[in-house]
């Protein structure tokens, strides 16, 4: 929870029971899911970047399952375009364009939106997917170029 968050502090006051308010994930890593009753309340982060990955993580498969369909968001294997860095600390979703290669009408190519910083707004311009990287280690630092990527799409194919 950030210094100025007091979502989480003013459910608590209310009566609400906080199922996380924390999570293992970058960005996103103060988001809170709370119920009240049968209310349910996300508290996203503060970044505008960390609030809508975490929208679509979060409030997008809570938002179906209310709607009574499937939780589960599309997803799709793409090949990296380039190398990427591993976060050594928590799991990360990378912005990312998704397009068919120039090769095969099949393939799907995955390529970063740049920076990844969770205040950059840019790197959500122009995103149609975010890429699910695992936490990085000494061992694997990083994922290479050519690498198979588990993507969620957030927007139309190109």
């Amino acid at each position: 929870m950030g210094e100025l968050d007091y979502v989480k502090t003013a459910l608590l006051q209310l009566g609400a029971t906080i199922h996380f308010g924390r999570v293992c994930m970058k960005p996103g890593k103060p988001t809170t899911f709370a119920t009240l009753g049968e209310k349910v309340f996300f508290a996203l982060p503060g970044n505008p970047v960390s609030a809508l990955v975490c929208y679509h993580v979060f409030v997008v498969p809570a938002l179906r399952v209310m709607r009574g369909i499937s939780p589960d968001l599309p997803t799709i294997e793409a090949t990296l375009t380039h190398d990427v860095r591993l976060d050594k600390e928590r799991p990360d979703f990378h912005r990312c364009t998704l397009k068919r290669s120039s090769n095969s009408t099949s393939e799907l190519l995955a390529t970063t939106t740049g920076i990844q910083a969770s205040h950059r707004l840019l790197s959500m311009v122009g995103a149609n997917g975010l890429m699910k990287l695992p936490q990085g280690t000494t061992e694997a630092p990083t994922i290479s170029k050519g690498t198979r990527v588990e993507v969620v799409f957030i927007g139309e194919l190109l």
